[in-house]
Parts: structure tokens; sequence; C-alpha cells
């Protein structure tokens, strides 16, 4: 299943460039009025397909699950069904066993939940709840494997289940430190070289804290006001973001690149330091792709501390205010010296292609067991 363009829908797309398309192929689950998806064409030119036959409960209170079994059931090719999620959910599994199906793997990818029923209805909550209830049932009885892309993302999801641990791997190559890259987006964006940039990629959401962000960098342009803040990413606090970047007179030293952008890599090269204060995370590829490019990376407590894979990233607890962590980034900055850490990377099992080919293995070594 994919859709829109953030970090799941970019470990996806990675993990299809980079397995070997002669032994397995990827299509698509989609909504079924969903528009061009980012990776589209890209997709389509790989041999993948897009099928857009998903609908919601809402949409189809009695005919969601039974039109996705006549998909399935038309579609006798399908080996497997894996299903990327950030919240409890597996639904499309529970119709592929129907299905007959006989690889059904559930994939978690958060580490976390906010409380999103808190202050609503007492029906809200009911329905909230009885969904929980439906979506745990089908996770301990629809799926045959269960992966994550972290101890914490395993247990949000699936708490006590035996689970493959999938690194969030990435194009250790393309992520690479590189001085001349560097060079030309400062001078694209009109930023100078001798100006601290601190980076934050990402979607504009609760979850990723984004105002907490910008609170950090309003303290630390006050200690350092030869800086700017560089924002990749956009979302649904995108005006509440613009408006407390305006509150805090930051307004020219705050650079909002917006979303959908397919190659970030050049932007991490421009940065000095990398920020990410979430409320809550599985395992955030964004920090890999910083660590690579040689990024000292502070981020909050709300995550695996596995996830500092080659010792670049400081956490600090959210509680310890916005004046801490600008302080704490003036401190990095002085002492963590920007080198390639791309080999350290491909070292520790987080170059996509070593990912994909673990991936394949488990693919064809459980579908020929299970169709055996």
């Amino acid at each position: 299943m994919l859709s829109g363009l953030g970090g799941i829908e970019t470990f996806m797309m990675n993990l299809y460039r980079n397995i070997d398309r002669s032994k397995v192929q990827f299509d698509f689950l989609a909504n079924h009025a969903a528009p061009p998806l980012a990776f589209e064409d890209e997709i389509l030119a790989m041999g993948g397909h897009i099928h857009r036959v998903m609908y919601t409960a809402s949409e189809k209170p009695f005919g969601a699950n039974r039109d996705l079994l006549e998909f399935y059931r038309a579609h006798p090719e399908i080996a497997g069904v894996h299903v990327h999620a950030n919240f409890p959910y597996a639904t499309p599994l529970a119709v592929a066993k129907k299905a007959g199906v006989p690889l059904r793997i559930l994939h978690s990818h958060n580490g976390g939940s906010l409380d999103f029923v808190a202050g609503q209805s007492a029906l809200h909550r009911l329905k909230a709840g009885l969904h929980t209830m439906i979506a745990n049932h089908e996770i301990d009885t629809a799926v045959t494997d269960y992966f994550a892309c972290s101890d914490t993302a395993a247990e949000f999801m699936f708490p006590g289940k035996p689970y493959t641990w999938v690194r969030n791997g990435i194009d250790t190559k393309h992520f690479a430190f590189d001085a001349a890259t560097r060079d030309s987006i400062r001078t694209e964006w009109g930023i100078g070289g001798n100006t601290t940039v601190i980076g934050y990629c990402g979607r504009l959401k609760e979850e990723k804290n984004p105002l907490f962000l910008i609170d950090v960098f309003a303290e630390y342009h006050a200690l350092n006001p030869d800086s700017a803040l560089v924002v990749v990413g956009d979302g649904i606090l995108r005006d509440q973001v613009m408006q407390h970047i305006a509150e805090r007179h930051l307004t020219e030293h705050v650079k909002m690149l917006g979303g959908n952008h397919k190659d970030v890599a050049p932007y991490y090269q421009a940065m000095d330091a990398f920020m990410l204060p979430s409320l809550h995370e599985g395992f955030p590829v964004v920090l890999q792709e910083a660590q690579c490019s040689g990024l000292p990376c502070l981020a909050s407590t709300n995550m695996t501390a596995t996830a500092n894979t080659v010792d670049l990233v400081t956490f600090r607890n959210l509680d310890d205010g916005a004046k801490a962590w600008a302080a704490q980034l003036r401190d990095m900055l002085a002492s963590v010296p920007r080198t390639d850490h791309s080999a350290q990377l491909r070292e520790a099992g987080f170059d996509m292609v070593d990912v994909a080919r673990s991936v394949e293995r488990f693919y064809l070594e459980k579908t020929a067991v299970r169709r055996g």
C-alpha cells in the first residue's frame, strides 16, 4: 500500500528499486479514488502495477472487504501481501488470509501513538475502541510474519510477537557528505558559507512537534544570530508553523522548502546540524540520512536508542525545554567535526542494497515453503 510522500513511502520505493525484480515484483494497493501517487510513473516503468481497489469501511460498510477479496481471488499470482503501517492495522492481511495468500506480513514503522480520542464524544471513543479490538484481533490471527523497524515499533504494534528487524536502509553513497554539493545548495538558497544551518526533514504534523522545533531555533538564533533553519516537509500544521515563525520574528531566518521532494540528499549536505523533536517515532530514516552525511543530530528521547547508529545522535528529553535544547545544539556544533560516515552506515547494515537482499531472501524462502 502506497500513498503520499513520507518515510514509509520512501522506504518502500527504495526497497523496490533495489530488489531483484526478475525474482520479486511489487504491485501496490491504493484507495479507489487515489490521485496519481508520488512515484507512480517510476512504479509503472519498473513493471509494477497500481491497483485502486481499496475502500474504507465508512465508504462501504458491508462491501469494502468483499471487493478486496474478489480482487485477491482474481489475481492468483499474488504470493504475498506486505502491509506497512504507522498504526495497528491488518485488514488487507485478514482478507488475504481468506483468499489463501500464503505470505502475509505486517510491518510496523511507528513507535507510539497520540491519544486521538482525548476530548472526543463517548460515541467516538466507543467506535475507536471497537476499531482497536478488530485491529488487534486481525493482527493476532491474520499475520504470518511480523516485521519492525525497531524494538519500540514492534512493542507498539504487536507486543510479545516474534518479529524480524528490517533496518530502514538508505542509499549510503547518495547521502555521503559532499562539499561541492554543500556549496552549490547554499548558493541556491542564498545562505553564506559561514552561516550555521539547522535542518529538519519530515511532515509538519503533531507527532513531529514542529512548533517546538521553531522554539528551539529561536533560542539558538539568540545565541548565534548568524544562523538559519531549513524545514523540508509539509503537512496540516504548516499554517501554524508559519504563524509561529512570524510571532518569533524569524521569517527572514527560516527557509520553508515544502514537501514532495523526491531527492532530499543534497539538502543534508548544506546543513550543519539536524533536529528531530518528535513526540514519538519508530526508527526515523531521516536520522540515518543525516548521520550518513556526517551531521550531528539532536533528537527527542521518544524513539529507540538504536537510531544512534554511528554515534552522531544526542537524545534529549522534551521536558528540558527549548533553551536547554538550544544550548545542546551550540555545544554539539562546537565539538563534532563534519566528516563522511557512509562507510559506517554500510557496515552497520543500513545500506538499502543489503536490506533489499535480505527481504528478497525472506520473500522467496517463505513463499516456497508455504506454497510447497
